[in-house]
């Protein structure tokens, strides 16, 4: 039986909005180290995100593909 792993872009793409508003918060108060901190969370999930969803294409595509030689 194969076991696929579930990739999900949800809870990074969350983490990614919270980071966002937390540094908008951070600069309001011109806390400006800490926003930076903030910032560079929010890139991290970011990037998180963008590879759940280019994994989730590339499993669109690879179903397809298996669909069509049948």
């Amino acid at each position: 039986m194969k076991i696929e792993a579930v990739v999900d872009y949800s809870y990074p793409m969350m983490m990614t909005e919270k980071a966002l508003k937390e540094a908008h918060n951070h600069l309001l108060n011109h806390d400006y180290d800490d926003a930076i901190e903030q910032l560079l969370v929010a890139i991290a999930e970011a990037k998180l995100t963008l590879n759940s969803v280019k994994h989730m294409k590339e499993q669109s595509h690879a179903l397809r593909k298996q669909a069509e030689a049948v």
